[in-house]
């Protein structure tokens, strides 16, 4: 036998014996066999549910649904077991994420100062101004001790104010830069001291005095 002869027998072989082993996926154009563990792991992350069908003009159902094959019977059944596991984490991140945001913004607004912190004059802090200053440097968490000055349409307004508030802090602590201080745009929140003081003088000056109706008894005579 010559070798060209040895050839073609070889040739001839390799085309028709059955093949004994094969590259697989992700050689082939399917992808993994189904059942195999590649194939699970490859369709783990489908969403569950009902797939959206076009049919004789139509889609079934008529909202949005994913399209595609149905995910493997044991993936929903996995699904149904541990319902609502998997979701109840991101509904508490989203709870925790909205009260985050609302403690963030008390915080800010109880650490703000306003309009009647200060003399309506110097636009230094009045006492009013110096008791909230001690108690934002005393009371509140070190995480959230940031002061807030609210600002005013007049930008050297706002220079006196911030430059009084941190001479203020510089004067209790001996350091200006121990407490930051940032602009905020802001509504007033509350009313001045002085402003409720008078609106309960001028009501207890407007009280009537308290009466007591009294009626004389009277008697009849036979």
């Amino acid at each position: 036998m010559n070798c060209r002869a040895g050839n073609l027998i070889a040739l001839a072989w390799l085309v028709c014996a059955p093949a004994l082993g094969t590259a697989g996926w992700p050689f082939t154009a399917d992808g993994p066999r189904h059942g195999s563990e590649e194939y699970y792991e490859m369709r783990a992350c489908e969403p569950i549910g009902q797939r959206q069908k076009y049919h004789h003009g139509k889609f079934w159902p008529i909202v949005e649904r994913p399209v595609g094959k149905p995910v493997p019977w044991i993936h929903r059944y996995h699904h149904s077991i541990y319902w609502p596991d998997k979701y109840a984490p991101l509904d508490q991140a989203d709870v925790n994420y909205v009260s985050d945001i609302q403690v963030s913004n008390g915080w800010m607004s109880l650490c703000t100062f306003y309009a009647y912190h200060f003399d309506a004059t110097t636009n230094k802090l009045n006492s009013a101004g110096v008791k909230h200053l001690q108690w934002l440097l005393s009371s509140v968490p070190v995480h959230q001790r940031q002061a807030f000055l609210s600002m005013s349409p007049d930008t050297a307004v706002n220079d006196r104010r911030m430059s009084s508030l941190g001479e203020s802090v510089a004067a209790l602590v001996g350091d200006a830069q121990a407490l930051p201080i940032a602009m905020r745009v802001s509504t007033q929140i509350g009313r001045p001291a002085s402003e409720i003081d008078s609106i309960f003088k001028q009501r207890m000056e407007n009280m009537d005095a308290p009466v007591i109706p009294y009626a004389a008894a009277t008697t009849g005579g036979g």
